[in-house]
């Protein structure tokens, strides 16, 4: 497997492009792109350049993985008006003439057709001469040439802001990585807190014990009673002890940082990352013995809530 040498970190939105002159026309190409699951791409080009629609595709397909693009060409004439004057088929508008002569001699309250209704007669003039006479020249190296300058203008785009999507996706794993290391630091009292509220049980369940003499005989033994709150406080220990969710957590901040220094197409890997930051976090809802682990929980759902967002839009 080659390794990827693409370190830049691409958006899927961006514009681009690019401008050739060819023989007798300007062509301006434009990309257009948006977010999408897969690599998704539609056309709005002229009739006579339908033939080069295979090279463009296969271009965009070539430089970039994910993505709905729009690719539209608009076109210029830069021929002069005689070059690019109409040839009109004067066989045609003989016939047309001649036609009209025999129906005025027929019918004196005829009027004759106007300079524009002969020229609108069909065959007259050739369809879109202009546009198929100025088109039918542009070469598939110059369609080409556009095309490649018009993607590397998109993916520039996309990667200036695939650089500040990057960089707020770093600034967010810090902001994870702080609330992950304050809970380290207050772990052990949460847990000393607990194991002394479990030992407050355990003296009033003593003293309860001696103090009713009507059941003494049937009690259970307080050697028992001591042993069976001393498993009850390492199973509870064991419950809200998260020290396993916040090394999963570190573990995935550094997978996330490492997909994002490689770069290219990394959009699903750090989509399906967040659905692992996201399990943790629940977990550690889940396990909370306070309040501050309860709001911890909370921020942490809120911050990675904030980054699937953001990786929606990577490539």
């Amino acid at each position: 497997m080659k390794p990827n040498l693409d370190l830049n970190v691409y958006s899927m939105t961006g514009f681009g492009s690019a401008e050739v002159n060819s023989t007798a026309c300007k062509l301006t190409l434009q990309l257009k792109s948006v977010n999408s699951r897969f690599l998704d791409l539609s056309f709005k080009i002229p009739e006579e350049l339908a033939t080069h629609e295979s090279l463009i595709r296969d271009s965009i397909f070539t430089r970039v993985k994910r993505g709905k693009i729009e690719c539209k060409i608009s076109w210029q004439s830069t021929q002069s008006v005689s070059d690019n004057a109409p040839q009109i088929n004067t066989e045609a508008l003989q016939q047309v003439l001649d036609l009209q002569s025999q129906i005025l001699k027929q019918d004196s309250s005829a009027q004759p057709m106007s300079i524009t209704a002969l020229l609108n007669w069909p065959g007259v003039l050739p369809s879109s001469h202009g546009a198929t006479s100025a088109l039918a020249q542009v070469q598939a190296s110059e369609m080409e040439s556009v095309t490649h300058t018009a993607i590397s203008a998109l993916l520039a785009s996309r990667a200036a802001e695939g650089a500040h999507l990057s960089n707020t996706l770093n600034e967010r794993l810090d902001a994870i990585a702080t609330i992950i290391a304050e809970l380290r630091v207050q772990l052990p009292e949460l847990l000393a807190h607990q194991e002394n509220k479990l030992r407050e049980r355990l003296l009033k369940a003593i003293d309860a014990q001696k103090a009713d003499v009507a059941i003494a005989t049937s009690a259970i033994p307080a050697e028992e009673l001591i042993e069976r709150i001393r498993q009850e406080a390492s199973l509870t220990a064991i419950r809200i002890d998260v020290a396993e969710e916040l090394d999963r957590l570190d573990g995935h901040i550094a997978s996330a940082r490492k997909i994002l220094k490689n770069g290219g197409s990394i959009g699903k890997k750090l989509d399906f990352l967040m659905q692992e930051f996201n399990r943790e976090a629940n977990t550690l809802g889940s396990k909370s013995a306070s309040l501050l682990q309860t709001q911890a929980s909370m921020d942490l759902k809120l911050i990675i809530e904030q980054m699937r967002e953001q990786v929606q839009n990577i490539e």
